[in-house]
């Protein structure tokens, strides 16, 4: 039992709020910088937090999502400063460069410039019919290729298997 529970890993998700950015693990760090700070937003209609760690073998990784919803006049405010204060990673692979971008159902996602990416990043994403803006982070130490540059599924697949989170 012990072998499949090591071959299969283990994790644990939380969704209270109260621990947003406290979990006790490396990501509160390395987050910091680029979520949001709760006391800090406009108001809003809506707030929705998960915190997923992964664990297999040694290795562990941790991800945080914050989805908020919001007015239509404070979306596209909070749209509009998105637009202007984001920097959009680019991927660099030999001779492919692309700007990390892509789409999950109603969500559109931009990777922000990280700290060191693959390892730690944030990502924005959109939705225009929700109104909603979905803020992700992403730390696992260990992990040193996410697929390809250039291959815009990589993203959202990666999204759904380390954010447990139905966007």
């Amino acid at each position: 039992m012990t072998v499949v529970l090591l071959l299969t890993g283990c994790g644990k998700t939380s969704t209270d709020i109260d621990e947003y950015l406290n979990t006790g693990t490396a990501i509160d760090t390395e987050a910091k910088d680029a979520m949001p700070v709760l006391d800090e937003l406009p108001t809003y209609m809506d707030i929705d937090y998960r915190h997923t760690q992964k664990k297999m073998f040694l290795f562990e990784a941790n991800s945080v999502v914050l989805v908020v919803e919001y007015d239509t006049e404070t979306y596209e405010s909070e749209k509009e400063k998105l637009a202007e204060d984001l920097t959009i990673f680019k991927a660099t692979n030999d001779t492919i460069h692309s700007n990390i971008e892509f789409s999950l159902n109603s969500y559109e996602f931009r990777v922000s410039e990280g700290k060191g990416y693959p390892k730690s990043f944030g990502m924005i994403g959109t939705a225009d019919e929700h109104q909603r803006i979905a803020y992700l982070y992403f730390y696992d130490f260990d992990l040193d290729k996410i697929g390809e540059p250039g291959d815009q599924k990589r993203m959202s697949k990666f999204v759904e298997s380390y954010f447990d989170y139905d966007f």
